[in-house]
């Protein structure tokens, strides 16, 4: 099995426990602070529909279309799309990554906008996933991408592209079948988003309001 096989299967491993523990409000970065961040960013924009890529259970889904955006929603592992269409309004099908760089994925219209909040963990799937966005999106549409703060690597003394050993450190015994993920330094991340037809990048950082530290960042994409 290679690298980005074994990340999706330890998610449908996990799948039931992730659930659980959203429904919880059971991890404090994101109770505290990234929650909020994502949904800002997206809601300070007059956006009418969104493409909520790698949406897991739909939070994200049902907190847009409360403040009335048309939501989609996909993600590869079934138990999450399950979960989405029973809790969430809005339309939700399972589809990978390939799927949607590929075409076979193929919807009758296109969005204001993609979220991809804290779901890009590969290599080759988040470079051809990436730059198959633009043309999903309509004239002037916007990509925001949340993940970890690139810099927090500076702390370890290994700010450097490449794959990372990974853990569910902190969210219980419970989660199994740990995997490696793609890291990419802010300037490698900056250079993968151009590369991928977006004219215009910029960035937010996001502070724990508590510790101050960087928690994560937010791109924020035009075609």
């Amino acid at each position: 099995m290679n690298r980005e096989q074994r990340i999706i299967e330890s998610w449908k491993v996990n799948a039931a426990n992730w659930i659980r523990i959203i429904d919880n409000n059971g991890i404090e970065s994101r109770r505290v602070v990234t929650n909020h961040a994502i949904i800002d960013a997206v809601c300070k924009h007059n956006l009418l529909s969104v493409w909520d890529i790698g949406c897991g259970e739909g939070w994200l889904a049902r907190v847009l279309g409360e403040r009335g955006i048309e939501v989609t929603g996909t993600d590869i592992v079934q138990q999450f799309i399950e979960a989405a269409w029973q809790k969430v309004k809005g339309d939700f099908f399972v589809a990978s990554y390939e799927d949607i760089a590929s075409g076979t994925l193929a919807f009758s219209k296109t969005f204001d906008a993609v979220v991809i909040n804290f779901a890009l963990i590969g290599k080759e799937s988040t470079e051809q996933l990436l730059a198959s966005i633009p043309r999903y999106l309509n004239p002037g549409g916007m990509l925001f991408i949340q993940t970890l703060h690139p810099h927090n690597r500076k702390l370890i003394n290994d700010y450097q592209t490449g794959w990372k050993e990974g853990s569910w450190d902190g969210l219980g015994d419970q989660f199994i079948m740990p995997y490696h993920w793609y890291f990419r330094t802010l300037e490698d991340w900056l250079k993968l988003l151009y590369q991928s037809g977006f004219r215009k990048v910029g960035y937010a950082e996001v502070v724990h309001p508590g510790s101050n530290n960087l928690v994560s960042i937010i791109f924020e994409c035009r075609v």
